[in-house]
């Protein structure tokens, strides 16, 4: 990393390259990370520093995978639950849920553990839903369409839902754990750009977009809000992460009493 001399130019380029392609605002404060990123992915291309620039410039899928280092995707299972057990209690209250189906889009779903989070509680009530999980990066959806995960991700998970739902691994997979098929039939996962991208026609009963919002500035992060807004039915709910407010941005949700990163449309 050492060897690793980003010009001013060059760094800026590549904080436009991130912030046009992803929203990210890399500051100078990250420098170091983005020479440690540029590294790492110069060892996993087997390119030179000039030649891994020009290939990241001329390669979109390469410029997703660099944008999925710089993030954290740092996840878990019954991560920040509050919300979603506020979520998944109304839906269970819900005067038409023995015909409804309700539908879910987790909109920056990272390696699967928030969908499939949803998911379990959603099947332990025996209530019909579709779950939308989307994210920008290719190597965190391929993670969540297999449903295999450490144990130690799943630690919060309360222990009957972990026997109902979860088939531990054995030989090769000792130390692992594999989402059941009856839980995974209800999410479908695909590639989505929050930025660039316009959601399908589909209004849902609840969108998640959690600890992604963190990594945009003040006019993207209203951008998006807005965006996920004319995606949810009247009714239905909005939720982000523990460490993200929408107070400062102009949107017409209404906040919930006593779950201060969830919203109502």
């Amino acid at each position: 990393m050492n060897s690793i001399v980003l010009s001013k130019k060059q760094f800026n380029d590549l904080k436009n390259m991130v912030y046009v392609t992803s929203g990210i605002n890399l500051h100078e404060g990250k420098l170091e990370l983005l020479k440690s990123k540029i590294a790492k992915r110069m060892r996993m291309t087997k390119k030179s520093f000039d030649q891994y620039l020009s290939y990241l410039h001329n390669n979109e899928r390469e410029v997703i995978e660099f944008i999925d280092t710089v993030t954290t995707n740092h996840s878990f299972f019954f991560r920040e639950n509050k919300s979603i057990e506020h979520i998944v209690n109304q839906f269970n209250n819900h005067p038409q849920k023995k015909s409804k189906e309700f539908k879910i889009w987790c909109a920056a779903c990272s390696t699967g553990d928030e969908p499939y989070t949803i998911a379990i509680q959603l099947k332990a009530l025996g209530l019909s839903f579709s779950i939308q999980a989307t994210d920008i990066s290719h190597s965190v959806l391929s993670t969540a369409i297999r449903g295999i995960y450490r144990n130690d991700k799943l630690r919060n998970v309360p222990r009957p839902l972990l026997h109902r739902f979860f088939q531990r691994g054995s030989g090769k997979f000792d130390g692992f754990i594999k989402v059941k098929k009856e839980v995974m039939q209800h999410v479908s996962f695909q590639k989505f750009n929050l930025i660039t991208d316009t959601p399908v026609n589909e209004q849902y009963d609840a969108v998640l977009c959690r600890n992604v919002m963190i990594y945009f500035d003040h006019p993207t992060s209203e951008k998006v809000t807005n965006k996920l807004y004319n995606s949810i039915v009247p009714g239905g709910y909005f939720a982000i992460g523990n460490a993200e407010s929408l107070m400062n941005l102009n949107h017409r949700f209404n906040s919930t009493p006593r779950v201060p990163s969830l919203y109502i449309k």
